[in-house]
């Protein structure tokens, strides 16, 4: 893990799957057949997982800046007492914001992955610059969560 999720004394969790997808926009299908791989299409959060990892995934395609013809996008799904923690880490480069959820206008068409991520992690989300390893987007989905409608 990226040192998101501090491990405390009592803290039992577990690394689900890692996977390093290309920077293609055919990543998001492979990330999604992971978490189903990893998680099971019979899990409560499952349906969460797969949407959250859906836009985490395209959002890192889209919005990184790529350095090296061989960059690569990295997905890890980490299972931690209530919760699942999906975390993408993309090559990063330039600066970047993401868009604070609620703020993309009714006529567009495109840029309301984060707040679809908002909704489903309970605003349990955020970006992290991690240097010249990239920038990491992870999120927390409850375990027993019901799929957002």
């Amino acid at each position: 893990m990226s040192g998101f999720w501090q491990k405390y004394p009592d803290d039992e969790s577990e690394v689900l799957g890692k996977a390093y997808l290309k920077i293609d926009p055919a990543s998001a299908a492979k990330a999604r057949a992971y978490v189903r791989e990893w998680l099971g299409a019979d899990h409560p959060a499952y349906e969460n997982v797969r949407l959250a990892t859906s836009e985490l995934v395209t959002n890192a395609v889209l919005h990184t800046e790529r350095r090296r013809p061989d960059d690569l996008v990295m997905l890890t799904l980490t299972r931690r007492a209530d919760s699942l923690c999906l975390e993408v880490l993309d090559p990063g480069g330039g600066s970047w914001q993401p868009r604070a959820p609620g703020t993309v206008p009714a006529d567009e068409e495109r840029g309301r992955g984060l707040d679809i991520v908002d909704e489903i992690s309970r605003q349990r989300w955020g970006v992290h610059d991690q240097g010249d390893l990239g920038r990491t987007v992870w999120c927390a989905i409850d375990q027993a969560a019901l799929p957002c409608e």
